[in-house]
């Protein structure tokens, strides 16, 4: 880590005894500022473990400790080991941005009492909505009208394989049976008359039979699509009139063999785009009852879907790591393939998010932990995207989304930790614990500086983002005497690289001489 944003340095360099206890070796923390300040911090090995132990529930790829023994450490070698051990552990631990940024460290390094200037401004959680069916899913916050739907599914999985069993239609049943146990259900939620502003309540749920995977709503025409894991598709109306107290089932399309992985309601030629991870992307006209389009783009299973409407274009990622985009403005001809992309890392993509403003598309990697970064070439010249930057982040991440102001990306985990990505140091600057299991979709409102976070656990949470993590000003004077430090460090190395050359230059005249 640059120490431009950091602007402190760390070192374990001695130990004591403790004059209180001559059993408790004490390590001994010294912290210096840019300006040449320091403080020094006695430290057990206790505490450090206790620093990394809680950091762990946070952080991937952690620094390594220096190990437990099973008896107590009481010889000069041994103690000094350890020592080293450590101060390698608090210097790696200042390389990471996120790390620094995070609770555990600041209170570890007393940062606040010493160092003010270098704490961020924590995110802030506005609110919370609980009691949910099952856990979350999809959802989507419809802020202008005060409206949420939730998707959600039953994630045990011995409760889902009795579900169905129950509900499953029998050789001789005519019909299906009506849903007996739940294990996919929609929500409809809207505000309640509170000063509150994230106060909501349920005023009807639909459930299903499968697990409900995915959905989209289009404003506009006040349709919400549902992808549910059997590959159907259900339609429904839902009037903003009498505060979204009714719906309207239109359809109920067998679109696919497979789960259904993305949805988009082209409200222009009235048609549903939806992939799944039966390999296919199909475009369906549900009022003509025909299908418009039936495309295999990979062999490999589909994963997400996300629109660029207003250049009516379409990108569809699958499980291979691959991108493809794809015209989608005929509707008699449907969706023609523009470009394919394949990330670096080729693993399974899961989380899209496109950039209208910046014309890029981020990616989330499921398998490798990759965040991949295209430049989209612009409309008509989509076969020049490629991918201009990839970072590692933790394992197994599924949503992405991206704030064009702050120039930062938000990436969901399993862990239920949300990371936000600094575009500019191209690093993580703050890890936000909002859940306790997977996060299961993130949503960004960028007039409101405000993240919208749900999981596997039966919670949705609004976050507030600080305007500046820290002072500019602070940054912009500790960056410019940074520079000038590098500056004049670089003016010594000249010097002395100058006079080192003279030097060689009197001594190869000397062996001149002497020949």
């Amino acid at each position: 880590m640059d120490q431009a944003i950091v602007g402190l340095k760390a070192e374990v360099n001695e130990y004591q005894i403790s004059k209180i206890d001559s059993s408790v070796i004490l390590f001994m923390l010294t912290v210096t500022k840019r300006d040449g300040q320091q403080w020094t911090i006695e430290k057990r090995y206790s505490e450090f473990d206790d620093l990394n132990n809680n950091l762990k529930k946070i952080f991937a790829n952690m620094p390594p400790l220096p190990g437990k023994t099973l008896f107590k450490i009481k010889e000069h070698v041994d103690i000094e080991k350890r020592r080293v051990g450590l101060d390698y552990f608090v210097k790696e631990l200042l390389k990471r941005p996120d790390i620094f940024n995070s609770e555990p460290l600041k209170q570890f390094f007393q940062l606040e009492k010493h160092a003010a200037e270098q704490v961020v401004n924590p995110p802030k959680l506005l609110g919370e909505i609980q009691g949910f069916i099952h856990g979350l899913r999809d959802f989507h916050f419809e802020k202008s009208q005060n409206v949420i739907f939730i998707l959600s599914s039953d994630m045990n999985v011995a409760s889902r394989f009795d579900a169905y069993l129950t509900n499953m239609k029998m050789p001789w049943e005519k019909e299906a049976p009506p849903t007996l146990l739940a294990v996919g259900c929609l929500e409809c939620w809207v505000k309640a008359n509170d000063e509150n502003e994230f106060k909501y309540e349920r005023v009807w749920n639909k459930t299903y039979p499968s697990q409900a995977i995915c959905m989209y709503w289009d404003p506009t025409t006040s349709t919400l699509l549902v992808g549910l894991d059997e590959g159907k598709i259900n339609v429904l109306k839902i009037p903003a009139e009498n505060g979204f107290a009714r719906y309207d089932e239109t359809a109920d399309v067998k679109a696919h063999q497979g789960r259904v992985m993305g949805l988009f309601f082209d409200s222009i030629n009235s048609t549903i785009h939806s992939v799944s991870e039966d390999k296919k992307y199909k475009v369906l006209d549900v009022s003509r009852q025909i299908t418009i389009a039936d495309i295999q783009p990979s062999q490999q299973g589909l994963t997400g879907f996300v629109a660029d409407k207003d250049n009516r274009r379409a990108f569809v990622s699958d499980r291979a790591g691959y991108i493809f985009i794809f015209e989608i403005s005929s509707v008699t001809q449907g969706p023609t393939l523009s470009a394919s992309v394949a990330s670096q890392t080729g693993s399974a993509i899961r989380g899209l998010c496109f950039d209208p403003v910046k014309n890029y598309l981020f990616t989330a990697g499921h398998d490798q932990g990759e965040i991949g970064v295209y430049e989209v070439g612009k409309s008509g010249r989509e076969k020049y995207t490629k991918q201009t930057a990839s970072f590692k982040g933790k394992l197994k991440i599924r949503e992405i989304v991206w704030s064009t102001s702050r120039g930062e990306a938000m990436v969901g985990n399993t862990d239920g930790t949300v990371t936000i990505w600094s575009s500019k140091n191209a690093a993580p600057i703050y890890v936000i614990k909002a859940h306790n299991t997977d996060i299961t979709k993130l949503e960004w409102f960028e007039d409101k500086q405000m993240l919208v976070t749900s999981a596997k656990e039966k919670s949705l949470k609004f976050w507030q983002l600080p305007k500046e993590w820290r002072d500019k000003r602070i940054v912009q004077q500790e960056n410019e005497d940074f520079q000038q430090q590098r500056k004049q460090e670089n003016i010594k190395i000249a010097d002395t690289n100058r006079q080192k050359k003279e030097v060689d230059s009197d001594e190869d005249d000397l062996k001149g001489w002497h020949k």
